[in-house]
């Protein structure tokens, strides 16, 4: 699979970055609206349609609008929380597509976030990926380079 990894030090704890990418609500603010990409719904384990945070079982259905352009066949997009951890020193959670409900043959991204000390938190994202027709060719890169840039520019600024 084609695989995508960026870091960032950001200056603020653990507890603090952990506490805002695991809150629904801020994966709004996390998605940039540029890249034609919206949440159109978050739905609990419990089915709960409001959830405050993600458990295993959370479902995520985003839209694609490449070019603008709503509505298009193929374009929403289904990733369900698989895995969630939470240590004193670390924390992660993992995404991926639910089956052929999306633009991947294959979707997986890994959120870290690492206790550095001193009020200071590595937060690492890791997408593996494979787009349908060509395989493992890193086709979308560029663009999970400008969605992640983007997050974790806005982490750093909302949470400094």
């Amino acid at each position: 699979m084609a695989r995508y990894r960026t870091a960032s030090v950001i200056e603020a704890d653990v507890e603090t970055v952990w506490d805002f990418y695991g809150d629904a609500e801020e994966l709004r603010a996390l998605t940039p609206d540029w890249l034609g990409l919206s949440i159109r719904a978050i739905a609990g384990p419990d089915g709960d349609g409001d959830p405050e945070t993600y458990h295993v079982g959370t479902e995520i259905t985003l839209e694609l609008a490449p070019f603008g352009i709503e509505g298009l066949p193929g374009t929403e997009w289904t990733v369900e929380i698989v895995e969630r951890e939470v240590r004193a020193d670390r924390a992660h959670f993992v995404d991926e597509q639910v089956g052929d409900r999306g633009p991947f043959e294959r979707w997986r991204h890994t959120h870290r976030f690492v206790d550095l000390g001193g009020g200071e938190t590595l937060l690492v994202d890791d997408i593996e990926y494979r787009l349908p027709f060509v395989g493992d060719r890193p086709l979308a890169t560029p663009a999970l380079a400008a969605m992640l840039w983007y997050r974790h520019r806005l982490t750093r600024r909302l949470l400094e």
